[in-house]
């Protein structure tokens, strides 16, 4: 794979023992968010201010997907699109009850200023504590890029670390 100018090599994912689709409803333990776009990240740059991610010299929304795989993530992607000067609004999707039948829309607020994660009040604990967990991962994945955007001119996407992981052979 070809290293876009101004970016180190990304890492490749590490091999999974069963395919990501089996594992979307288990997502637990060390796992954050990416940038989920092509090879070119869609002209995704970093620029300044809190908001760390710009499309033609804009602050830009961006999809999310977990860091484990290259998948279609069905429900664990997060829509995140700048809203003012330090604010953030995350849609998500949570499972709406313990057995992860159902399935619920559910926005979030991040503060970045005051790194504030805001989920509404009217949702049951489960989507509540669902919605956190996810917009905390959000916040330090911006975190994160605050301190890439130091190094590199732009995030690695999912598709760079798929490339990177197709072009490796493991024993």
């Amino acid at each position: 794979m070809q290293t876009p100018h101004g970016h180190a090599t990304p890492m490749p994912y590490m091999p999974l023992i069963r395919h990501p689709f089996m594992i979307a409803m288990e997502l637990g333990g060390q796992w954050g968010y990416q940038i989920d776009t092509g090879l070119e990240g869609d002209g995704i740059v970093y620029g300044p201010g809190r908001w760390p991610f710009y499309r033609n010299g804009r602050p830009a929304a961006v999809r999310l997907s977990p860091d484990v795989a290259y998948s279609a993530w069905h429900v664990h992607y997060v829509l995140a699109s700048p809203a003012g000067f330090d604010q953030v609004q995350l849609l998500m999707h949570c499972h709406d009850d313990t057995i992860g039948s159902r399935m619920a829309s559910v926005y979030a607020h991040l503060d970045l200023a005051r790194r504030r994660v805001v989920v509404a009040e009217a949702l049951t604990d489960h989507l509540r504590w669902q919605a956190a967990g996810k917009a905390r991962r959000v916040l330090d994945y911006v975190d994160a890029a605050y301190a890439d955007r130091l190094v590199h001119n732009r995030p690695v996407t999912a598709e760079m670390r798929a490339a990177a992981t197709a072009t490796r052979t493991y024993t």
